[in-house]
């Protein structure tokens, strides 16, 4: 998007507004916004990007509300999302997670666009996922598993199929026994790799190369993947926190990632991660520095992926160019 549509956009004192269909229009591709993370994570070495800590709190058990915020002036954007989680809504019809994204541009601070927090935090967590693996997995890796059947474990397929083309089956679980058979119906006759239900985390765990955590994220959880369930080799990815690696089993990993150190350690202080001692490397040093690289194939690798307020902005950033370019959304004068 030019200077001049940008100022035009600006000019009129309105948001555009996106929905899940109407970013859906906008031709953005898994492997598009792998790249976007990518170069977002690697300029932020040089940049300018202020990230802080997000704002998680939980408002019972199974249930949170999260707020995040960053701002990025090589990007020209800033961004604040806000949504809530909820382990009983699938159940009830609703999504796991729900929530508004809005973006401001930089250079006046005006608000200029409004977007579905779930269609964002769906692509930007499964290309991170994707980012991780096509660095860190072991080469060859033919088998993926998936533990949880919702939103995330779709979007992982996809992305992660993209990014590891050696993959040739998928083996997933999923507490909910009809939402993982529900999962396989839907998405085998769109994919050739084989879709394999499991009786439990183990199984999952056993067989795969690379590992998903999607488990709900919890105030007190309690782990369940243990040590000796890991193979060597292994790479674990979570997106759950600490509801699905044991502190024990993340003590025989040979390196352990996250997307940023400043929101570990952030978490960690509240309760989460008690079982982690250290951190090797975050996205930007390992893609910047070579820090916590994999160095051989016997080498177990664990990367948190807490999911960082730069990448919403990033995604937002583009979708919102890209939506004035095609005349996609719904304008809302202010």
């Amino acid at each position: 998007m030019s200077d001049s549509e940008l100022e035009s956009h600006t000019k009129t004192n309105t948001i555009i507004c996106l929905n899940a269909e109407d970013l859906n229009q906008l031709g953005l591709t898994m492997p598009a916004i792998v790249e976007l993370l990518s170069t977002m994570f690697r300029e932020r070495a040089t940049e300018i990007m202020v990230n802080p800590p997000k704002i998680f709190e939980h408002r019972s058990e199974d249930r949170f509300y999260s707020s995040m915020v960053s701002f990025a002036p090589s990007i020209g954007f800033a961004s604040c999302k806000w949504q809530s989680g909820d382990a009983k809504n699938p159940d009830r019809g609703l999504p796991l997670i729900q929530g508004s994204l809005l973006l401001s541009e930089d250079k006046t601070g005006q608000p200029v666009a409004l977007m579905d927090a779930k269609w964002i935090t769906g692509e930007r967590t499964a290309a991170a996922s994707a980012l991780i693996a096509r660095e860190q997995s072991r080469p060859k890796s033919t088998a993926l598993g998936i533990i949880g059947c919702g939103l995330q474990a779709r979007k992982h397929l996809l992305a992660l199929t993209q990014v590891v083309p050696s993959l040739k089956q998928c083996l997933v679980y999923d507490i909910v026994e009809n939402r993982m058979h529900e999962f396989i119906s839907e998405m085998a006759p769109k994919f050739e790799i084989e879709l394999i239900a499991t009786s439990g985390p183990r199984d999952v765990t056993a067989a795969a190369d690379i590992i998903v955590s999607g488990a709900p994220i919890v105030a007190n959880p309690k782990p369940v993947i243990r040590p000796e369930w890991v193979k060597a080799g292994a790479l674990g990815i979570s997106i759950d926190y600490d509801a699905s690696w044991r502190p024990e089993t993340v003590k025989t990993f040979d390196i352990v990632l996250t997307d940023d150190k400043a929101q570990f350690q952030d978490e960690k202080n509240k309760g989460h991660f008690t079982g982690v001692d250290h951190i090797d490397a975050d996205i930007c040093e390992l893609l910047t520095q070579g820090q916590g690289r994999r160095e051989n194939n016997q080498q177990k690798i664990l990367a948190y992926n807490l999911g960082i307020a730069l990448e919403d902005l990033v995604v937002a950033a583009e979708a919102y160019r890209r939506a004035i370019k095609m005349g996609v959304g719904t304008l809302v004068h202010m």
